[in-house]
Order: C-alpha cells, then sequence, then structure tokens
C-alpha cells in the first residue's frame, strides 16, 4: 500500500487542522505526506517534496491507514526512562538560588559535588557532578566563588565625604 485511501472532506479537514494547530514539525510534515498522496502524487514525488525518503513516506502513509491521525505521532523510544525530572530540574535550580548555609548545610558556596550530593539527600535522585554542570549550564548558572564585600558595612554619608574630599 503506497497511497493513502481516498480521504473523505471531514478527514482532510481534521488533518488540515492537525497540519495548523500542531507544534511539533514532524508531525506537520507527516500531514503533508497523507495530503499530498490524497491528492495523487507517488512516494518519491512526496519524499522529494518533504526531504525525507520515499521508504519513510510509506511508512507513515501505512501507519495512518491502520492507526488514523494517531499514527503521525512520534511513538515512546525504547530504553531506560530519564532518571532526572522538570520537577528534579526545578527543585536543582530552586537550590542554587539559596546559600548552603540557609539550607542547614555545613559549607558557604556551592560546588557541582555538593550540590549533586544535597540533590540526592532531597530527592533520592542519584546522578553524576558533571550531569548537574550540564543542567546548570542550560540555565546559564555558573557556580562561581562570591566575590566578598564590606560595602553593607560602609556609612554611605562617610563614603559620599571622602570622595568630595580629592
Amino acid at each position: 500500500m503506497n497511497r493513502v485511501h481516498t480521504l473523505s472532506d471531514d478527514e482532510v479537514r481534521a488533518l488540515e487542522r492537525l497540519h495548523r494547530e500542531t507544534n511539533d514539525a514532524d508531525v506537520r510534515t507527516r500531514c503533508d505526506m497523507i495530503l499530498l498522496s490524497n491528492e495523487g502524487l507517488s512516494p518519491p514525488q512526496i519524499a522529494k517534496r518533504v526531504r525525507f525518503t520515499r521508504y519513510t513516506v510509506v511508512r507513515f502513509i501505512q501507519r495512518y491507514e491502520a492507526e488514523g491521525s494517531q499514527g503521525l505521532y512520534t511513538e515512546p523510544r525504547s530504553g531506560r526512562p530519564r532518571r532526572v525530572t522538570p520537577d528534579y530540574k526545578a527543585n536543582l535550580l530552586a537550590a542554587v538560588e539559596k546559600e548552603p548555609r540557609a539550607l542547614g548545610l555545613p559549607f558557604s558556596n556551592w560546588t557541582t559535588a555538593n550540590l549533586a550530593e544535597y540533590m540526592t539527600q532531597q530527592t533520592g535522585i542519584e546522578i553524576k557532578p558533571r550531569q548537574v554542570e550540564r543542567y546548570l549550564k542550560v540555565h546559564d548558572w555558573r557556580l562561581r566563588r562570591p566575590v566578598r564585600t564590606v560595602k553593607h558595612k560602609q556609612d554611605p554619608d562617610l563614603v559620599a565625604e571622602k570622595k568630595t574630599d580629592r
């Protein structure tokens, strides 16, 4: 089966609506494949237009025939599920924003090793410090030593007076 069955007007409208409303570029391209097949184009012609192989086009036509529009979505991949959840990442970023001593920890500055250990205690999910560093980098965080100043202890009037004395 290299071509889709002749689609009804409702099926065409449903595919066009899915094409318009989805944020997934793969689903949009697959809608194009089915609609182009309905217009009478062969899989090699469709493949040339959507820049996929004809085997991919045929595969999605067959999936559409078997499953309907659900066949256009990406199937779950095999393998171990991710350990780090979006909730873990949110907790990680929230922890970095706080000082370690404020959380009752015996050190003043975060390191990726300390942060990984703290997150393991909090969530039970153990990841390596290098992975923590990657998650922080994605969110533009860099763990650095804080710059210590005594500005908060200075009298602003005295500072202003010293600057005008020059």
